[in-house]
């Protein structure tokens, strides 16, 4: 729960330095240095000795700790190391390094080697896709971006979007943050977190040589902590502050002036709350098809709620024998549900190093290649896919983190 505190409070709980001080890292040794050049600490290092428990409570850490002493000592059962998370994707990932990184592409805040040119910066604000939970801006609106943009760059979008755009060694590098970032995502992935910790090393590492050390600021240092985070917590979603940041939003909206503000969520929430045993008082128990139809547009919700239709965006899914699967329709047959689809008939990874994008489920493959019609059932589907256009007729199929079976 640590991790969704806001920063400035969570690290005066703790009573350590801001996480932007010399002695700023809340898991490591590392020292910091002020770089002049971009007016902020950099942590160059690594591999330094991470921090214990027991020298935590000793204050053996000197200039990490505050004079103020926490409370929380007093709990004994409390790691004031290992229990506290600092791998929340929403701020150290997506507004962090994502951003970060885009916001240098764009405007050469990461020194000249990265900076694009504005015919790339048109290329990839063209091939920004719709098709996602939130439709993307173009990057000339970096700035109004919300979390879930980046998020959806980083997940989805940007492997496919930044190929032959950036320069090749720019591509390989953001590849490390997207295949490290995707294996600590799902618990199907986790037995390739000790690849994914070497690729986060990897990534801080070589962001000094093709940016320079002047950038490695608190959030790139961080990322050699994810996986110890991943290992301990569980996977970057059931430890992200979303839901939080979510549910936030939702008590904002409820407000009508700026006075009284405990008062109003109180009676919107009792309103909303009358409004909801009236309806269960007065509903008639109907059992709902899980098959509807709107126009030619055939959509069900299976019982993992996993959404597929028939449009372009919602049709694609993935098997347990890994087949890609376009669904045509959706047919009632003794009380379940036969999916009619067509599979590809040729797929291939997308990219092979930093390893070989099959092992994430991730394929490219002639969307419009297909196999005679098949019917599925269901319990056949191992994930939705999300699919993005590449070039010609080849888009690229990558799995949907929520929708991916034993997530």
């Amino acid at each position: 729960m640590f991790s969704f505190l806001a920063v400035y409070i969570f690290i005066y709980s703790i009573g350590v330095v801001s996480y932007n001080g010399i002695h700023g890292c809340l898991k490591c040794t590392t020292k910091g240095e002020y770089s002049y050049s971009s007016r902020t600490v950099v942590f160059p290092e690594t591999k330094a000795l991470l921090r214990t428990d027991q020298k935590f409570r000793l204050k053996k850490y000197g200039g990490h700790h505050k004079g103020t002493e926490t409370p929380l000592l007093r709990i004994s059962e409390l790691d004031m190391i290992q229990d506290f998370i600092i791998s929340d994707s929403l701020h150290l990932l997506e507004l962090g390094v994502v951003k970060r990184c885009l916001l240098g592409w764009r405007d050469g805040t990461l020194g000249l080697e990265g900076k694009l040119c504005a015919r790339d910066i048109n290329k990839i604000s063209n091939a920004l896709p719709r098709e996602i939970h939130r439709p993307m801006r173009s990057m000339n609106c970096l700035a109004f971006w919300k979390g879930v943009e980046y998020r959806s760059f980083l997940n989805y979008v940007g492997i496919v979007v930044l190929k032959d755009v950036v320069k090749d060694h720019i591509y390989q590098h953001f590849l490390l943050l997207f295949v490290a970032t995707k294996i600590c995502s799902c618990d199907i992935y986790k037995k390739y977190l000790s690849v994914a910790q070497l690729m986060f090393e990897t990534y801080v590492e070589q962001f000094k040589n093709i940016y320079s050390e002047d950038y490695l600021t608190s959030n790139v240092h961080n990322l050699v902590h994810v996986v110890d985070d991943v290992n301990r917590f569980g996977v970057l979603q059931s430890i992200s502050a979303y839901p939080f940041e979510h549910a936030l939003f939702q008590i904002k909206r409820l407000l009508h002036m700026g006075n009284y503000n405990l008062e109003q969520v109180v009676n919107r929430l009792s309103e909303r709350n009358e409004i909801i045993l009236s309806n269960v008082r007065h509903s008639k128990k109907l059992l709902p098809s899980n098959i509807n139809k709107r126009g030619n547009v055939v959509y069900f919700l299976s019982k993992d709620g996993l959404y597929l239709s028939n449009n372009m965006k919602d049709a694609w899914f993935l098997t347990k024998t890994n087949d890609i699967v376009k669904m045509v329709t959706a047919l009632p047959e003794n009380d379940k549900i036969k999916i009619q689809g067509h599979s590809i008939k040729k797929k291939e990874d997308f990219f092979k190093i930093p390893i070989c994008s099959s092992y994430l489920h991730i394929f490219c493959a002639d969307a419009f290649n297909l196999q005679m019609l098949t019917f599925y059932n269901p319990d056949d589907i191992f994930c939705k896919l999300v699919t993005i256009h590449y070039k010609d007729n080849i888009s690229v199929f990558i799995p949907l983190h929520h929708t991916i079976a034993n997530y």
